[in-house]
């Protein structure tokens, strides 16, 4: 187990790589992850190839979940406007979320920012 009993570097990229290939559905819930912390953690667990290198280095570990750039104001209610998806933010299936923040734990004062599907009406 890897810092703040978190799962294996190899186990962490591959669970949320799978969870990431999830397909939008109606009704479930997604979270919004600051981009700039989620290309850190990727840094760190040697997702994309070219990052293999400092892979588990200590100097890219990205530390607590930090959503503060997507935050208006460091409003913990209120969202920036014109956020753009995988830009600004990544957006995650609650079981990916849910790993991640048993990994890395939430920046103290902020709440996770969660997103239902719309359900469409008839």
């Amino acid at each position: 187990m890897a810092e703040g009993g978190a799962a294996d570097l190899e186990t962490q990229r591959m669970d949320v790589a799978m969870l990431l290939k999830t397909s939008l559905r109606k009704g479930d819930t997604w979270y919004l992850v600051d981009s700039r912390w989620f290309k850190q953690w990727k840094k760190y667990v040697g997702f994309d190839s070219w990052d293999k290198y400092q892979m588990g280095d200590q100097n890219v570990y990205p530390g607590s979940i930090d959503n503060a750039g997507l935050l208006k104001d460091g409003d913990s209610l209120y969202l920036k406007e014109h956020l753009i998806d995988e830009l600004d933010y990544i957006l995650l299936p609650t079981e990916g979320w849910n790993k991640l923040v048993s990994w890395y734990t939430l920046m103290e004062s902020q709440e996770p920012i969660a997103r239902k599907i719309p359900l469409r009406k008839k």
